[in-house]
């Protein structure tokens, strides 16, 4: 197809209602459905991972915005370091390249991110992809960034929801935010040993447990009987995707428990409570995002729960040297 005219400039406040439709309309044409807010995109923008006039780029034809891509940088001092491109091309100006362009940006603003770190860790672009979408692999694949990991998103009705469980010698109780530093410091222990993940800071952390999408109250900690936090379940709700998917989805988005306290069914029963929690309150569906190879047994607890694939994306790495 033939190229158009088209101008790259930094994003600002003022894009961020035509780049959250642009990226609704880009995801769900791609077949991952969702209906993106320029509340979340503000906080997700706020300066944290991603600076809103450095780390976000757009594509504009005609004064439309047509492409949109931003980086997410999680600089780390242990394990490696990431920075994660995520963007989209308007529909029906596809093949024009104007994704080629954006990503061109992104990819170079990554690895000038990712190079400016003193570190001896490894560091690693990486982008994803709903599994569904073909020609975003092939891009990708043009940049140097080939699939290396596969997640799925797995889904129950609530109207098959197990009853609540509480493991022997533990129990569940509700979030409680004084112990936040606490639930921190207990999730980034127990992640150590998954793939791709490195410890949150105290400002992502709060972002991410206190943001207008966080559901505190159908989020839970589990303690032994010392009262020591060993696992979390942090909820998230996005209530703008429930028209188009017809469904009104509770997110387990964290999911964690130490080491030591694994296979002693603490994730079942911080599962069971967050699941009945949503069913009160009304909602239909629980859900969850799964690595499909991930080393604790995770896919098969939440099959055995009752969980099914709903959807699934596919990551993409370069490593920077």
């Amino acid at each position: 197809m033939p190229a158009i005219d088209f101008q790259l400039r930094n994003a600002t406040s003022s894009d961020l209602e035509a780049i959250a439709e642009l990226l609704s309309e880009g995801f769900s044409f791609d077949g991952h459905v969702i209906v993106q807010s320029a509340e979340e995109l503000a906080e997700e923008f706020d300066g944290t991972y991603c600076s809103l006039g450095q780390d976000v780029i757009v594509a504009e034809h005609a004064s439309q915005i047509i492409g949109v891509g931003y980086t997410i940088y999680l600089p780390s001092e242990t394990k490696e370091e990431r920075c994660y491109i995520f963007g989209t091309t308007k529909p029906e100006f596809r093949g024009k390249g104007v994704g080629s362009a954006v990503m061109t940006w992104a990819s170079w603003h990554g690895e000038a991110l990712l190079r400016s770190s003193n570190g001896a860790i490894p560091r690693f672009l990486r982008t994803d992809m709903s599994a569904t979408n073909t020609s975003a692999g092939e891009l990708f694949n043009d940049f140097g960034l080939k699939a290396v990991r596969w997640n799925d998103d797995l889904i129950i009705d609530l109207q098959n929801t197990p009853e609540v469980f509480t493991a022997p010698g533990y129990s569940i109780i509700p979030w409680d935010p004084s112990r936040d530093e606490e639930a921190r410091e207990a999730k980034n222990q127990a992640f150590m040993d998954h793939w791709g993940s490195t410890p949150t800071s105290k400002d992502g952390w709060q972002q991410l447990v206190h943001g207008s999408t966080a559901q505190l109250a159908h989020s839970f900690f589990a303690v032994d009987e010392n009262n020591k936090i060993v696992g979390v379940l942090l909820s998230h709700r996005y209530e703008s995707d429930d028209e188009v998917l017809g469904k009104r989805i509770g997110w387990i988005d964290k999911l964690a428990t130490l080491a030591e306290h694994r296979r002693k069914s603490i994730g079942k029963s911080l599962i069971t409570h967050a699941l009945n929690a949503y069913k009160r309150d009304g909602l239909t569906h629980g859900a969850l995002d799964v690595d499909t190879e991930n080393p604790t047994g995770a896919y098969g607890l939440y099959e055995s729960i009752g969980f099914a694939p709903f959807r699934g994306r596919v990551t993409y790495e370069k490593q920077i040297l």
